[in-house]
């Protein structure tokens, strides 16, 4: 889920470390030439305090970034959560396919004189665990449901972040909303059963689905103050567990499979739109049409005077543009970012492996394949949806407090997802009652969106510096669709071949990941972004510095 996050932290925050701070912790300007910030001869490589490495006391930043929280007018949120709908539209977009190709309507539109022969009627009943089931039926649904995430890492890479910098952050949401539309127009009434057709329809869904999700956690940064910007970041994983919930329910009450298709269009249309009634990002502002533009704006989303908070985001566009970016040749050339970039990359392929977008695209085949009868597959399927909004909560709950943490919560998470998933394997294999595997299967999504829906977007945008950030998260996030791609493909066949075996795969599979976690990911929790890297880099980093600032900050 939660796939196109790659801008998840680009903005920083709007209170930087080249700005001077009083004692009070305002901000006083930009340092000179001459005068150099206090904190400009720490050094990665000694450890020490917080105060004497940066001149800083924690109390006074925490001041700032007070202050700062106390500008945000409930215009922020507003637009905030009307831009994060987008988050809806992709989470309909998660969900509809492997509802909706569970339909009887689906089979008599696309299997019924294609693929239907002796041993196989082209009826759901008919499909899980059937060894007679054609392949070129397999074959169809697997790229009915893959083709979505092949468009959407291309919309992604190809074409948000071109929309993104020269147009802007709405124009590059409305466009994927109502390119979404289109895909979902053609991949179901104007289909007009051709499967060319139809695959086209899948592919440009799944393209306007990437141009708007490059662009929803980016806007969000932008708007955010940067005390609510982890929280306002999170509601994009909650809202795309949302649409899931939202396509269930509505899925339990129709049985045209044209009408499933069409949800993530019918979402994608009203973000396209309601985008359009809220501010633009002021920091895209500010760097498109200047100082005067961009206080304005920020204004739109502020109470109280903006003139510190500008004038840092001012210091701050000009910096990046004195640092400019690193190409992808100087990603792979440097060792300590090749290290990063092989965990940024790695995490997202984890995701991937643990199975979960292959048990929503083929959530008929799964929970057929577990046991439950058709006809109740669409309570489940609500039940389910449920589950894991109740599990993304507690981990975005804990994330940043004492009682959880990124490297915690991806090992906790990983046992109660790989054990359960080879429990519910072994059950069907051996015939158990099928509540084990329902169960097993429910324990798994808690567990997912508990850790493993939340921290691989998080942790990628935490270990790069900005100058970084575009190029190595534009990367993890397609190593991310492009493994999704292939699992989206070959689950059809492996839940063809054996339920139970496929359960058991992604059950060792999320083993494999539990030492990925134990090997790799170090704990970012409470650090500085900016200090991040040098985790990696076997610097030490002192207790007082883990603990100096709210990881939002």
């Amino acid at each position: 889920m939660s796939h196109c996050t790659t801008s998840f932290t680009r903005a920083t925050a709007s209170f930087t470390a080249s700005d001077v701070l009083d004692k009070s912790g305002n901000v006083t300007g930009r340092p000179s030439a001459e005068t150099k910030p206090p904190w400009a001869s720490f050094d990665s490589n000694k450890t020490g305090s917080m105060k004497r490495s940066f001149g800083l006391s924690p109390s006074s930043i925490r001041e700032a970034v007070t202050e700062i929280k106390e500008q945000a007018s409930p215009a922020a949120y507003v637009a905030i959560i009307v831009a994060m709908m987008g988050a809806i539209m992709f989470g309909i977009d998660c969900q509809n396919y492997g509802l909706a190709s569970g339909f009887q309507s689906f089979y008599d539109d696309w299997c019924m004189g294609r693929y239907n022969s002796e041993g196989f009627n082209c009826t759901p009943k008919d499909d899980a665990g059937n060894h007679n089931v054609p392949k070129g039926w397999t074959h169809f649904k697997a790229l009915g449901g893959s083709l979505i995430t092949l468009g959407a890492a291309a919309g992604c890479i190809a074409l948000g972040p071109v929309v993104t910098s020269n147009c802007g952050r709405r124009p590059c949401i409305s466009l994927g909303g109502f390119m979404c539309f289109v895909g979902c127009l053609f991949a179901s009434h104007l289909s007009f059963n051709n499967v060319y057709v139809f695959y086209a329809g899948r592919f440009i869904t799944g393209f306007g689905v990437g141009i708007a999700c490059f662009a929803l956690p980016l806007y969000s940064s932008e708007v955010s103050t940067p005390s609510i910007r982890g929280i306002m970041g999170s509601l994009f994983q909650l809202l795309v567990v949302a649409g899931t919930v939202v396509a269930s329910v509505m899925l339990a009450f129709v049985t045209d499979w044209k009408v499933g298709m069409l949800m993530p269009g019918v979402a994608g249309v009203i973000v396209g739109i309601a985008i359009w009634f809220i501010p633009e990002s002021p920091r895209f502002v500010l760097d498109k049409y200047g100082y005067d533009a961009g206080k304005e704006t920020l204004q739109k989303v502020r109470k109280g005077n903006v003139d510190q908070e500008i004038l840092a985001m001012q210091q701050d566009s000009e910096r990046q543009r004195e640092i400019g970016t690193l190409s992808y040749g100087q990603l792979f050339s440097n060792p300590s970012i090749r290290k990063r970039l092989f965990i940024a990359c790695y995490l997202q392929i984890a995701q991937q492996l643990t199975g979960v977008n292959a048990f929503l695209s083929y959530e008929n085949e799964i929970f057929k394949g577990a046991g439950v009868p058709v006809p109740d597959i669409g309570s489940v399927a609500i039940g389910f949806s449920l589950l894991q909004i109740v599990g993304c909560l507690v981990g975005l709950s804990i994330v940043d407090s004492k009682y959880g943490g990124r490297r915690s919560q991806l090992l906790a998470a990983s046992v109660f997802m790989g054990v359960p998933l080879v429990i519910a394997g072994i059950g069907k294999l051996l015939n158990w009652p099928s509540i084990i595997s329902i169960v097993s299967i429910s324990i798994f999504g808690f567990a997912f969106q508990y850790a493993w829906g939340l921290v691989p977007w998080l942790y990628p945008a935490e270990i790069f510096s900005m100058s970084e950030k575009d190029k190595a998260l534009s990367l993890s996030t397609f190593m991310n669709f492009a493994v999704n791609f292939v699992v989206a493909y070959i689950t059809p066949s492996f839940l063809a071949w054996s339920p139970g075996g496929t359960f058991i795969i992604f059950g060792i599979l999320n083993v494999s990941n539990f030492v990925f976690v134990v090997l790799f990911i170090k704990e970012t929790k409470g650090i500085p972004l900016e200090n991040v890297p040098a985790l990696f880099e076997r610097r030490a980093v002192s207790p007082e510095l883990l603990n100096s600032q709210p990881s939002s900050f």
